[in-house]
């Protein structure tokens, strides 16, 4: 009984310390967005004087925050609607009609879904750049949800298999189409999955920083993720900005992961079950 306390003692601690790792980081960077920038290298853990939001006003400022915000926003936005239509629809089609155009269709997107997207960014930057589509909205919004939709699919098949297929067929019966079933009895279905979709690619498309970085590159199209890093360079020496800049590029997920937590443990549980 003894060495089971102190085993469970002695993991409890590594836990802690783990979970300082963690949290100091994130600390310093709070803390450090109130003080100055004598007071950040006197004192780097130290707690401000005082709460002084002179920071977050030349942050906003400088940054073009709100600008970037919108920029973000509509490409995270159209781009996760894309995939939940998409990727729920497609996926719908080819689980509940099977023939080989489907299977064929389905192994179609497993290859699209094994090869990863840094291999064919060559070709995918020159389709882009005949289409016109680069450094534009547009195109980061059909590179975001193209990508999307294929794990979408994957997330939505398994899941739909798992539906009893009577319901749509007593639809059916009663003289409903093919949309009408889906959109009205199959999709309030899918309900967990799709909270679970959304939230995984509304954080993923937010945070990208690789296709952002090399098919954006107005600064008017720049995205928050995009002015971090423009900032690192600009504000290197002045921390007192860069700190501000960086919480207002994280708050946004922070507040919609807190907003949403429930959702993801709900959906990988029922996911799973499934």
């Amino acid at each position: 009984m003894r060495k089971y306390k102190l085993s469970t003692f002695v993991l409890e601690v590594c836990m802690l310390l783990v979970c300082a790792t963690f949290v100091i980081p994130i600390y310093y960077l709070v803390v450090s967005t109130f003080k100055t920038q004598a007071q950040i290298i006197k004192s780097p853990l130290g707690l401000p004087t005082s709460l002084n939001l002179d920071n977050y006003i030349k942050a906003l400022a400088t940054m073009h925050f709100f600008q970037n915000f919108s920029n973000s926003f509509i490409i995270t936005s159209v781009s996760v609607v894309l995939i939940v239509v998409c990727g729920s629809m497609v996926a719908y089609a080819i689980v509940r009609r099977k023939n080989k155009l489907m299977g064929f269709l389905g192994i179609y997107f497993l290859i699209g879904f094994l090869v990863p997207v840094q291999t064919t960014l060559l070709p995918l930057f020159l389709i882009m750049k005949n289409l016109h589509l680069i450094n534009t909205l547009t195109g980061m919004i059909l590179l975001h949800s193209s990508n999307g939709s294929v794990f979408a699919f994957f997330l939505y098949s398994g899941f739909i298999r798992s539906l009893p297929p009577e319901l749509e067929e007593a639809a059916a019966m009663d003289g409903a189409g093919a949309f009408r079933i889906f959109w009205q009895i199959v999709f309030p279905l899918l309900k967990p999955i799709t909270a679970t979709i959304v939230i995984f690619n509304t954080m993923w498309i937010w945070n990208d920083f690789l296709l952002t970085y090399l098919f954006l590159s107005s600064p008017s199209k720049a995205t928050l993720i995009m002015q971090v890093y423009n900032g690192v360079g600009q504000y290197i020496n002045d921390w007192s900005i860069m700190m501000p800049v960086l919480v207002l590029a994280l708050l946004p997920m922070v507040i919609f992961y807190l907003i949403m937590q429930q959702y993801i443990i709900g959906g990988l549980t029922i996911g799973a079950i499934k």
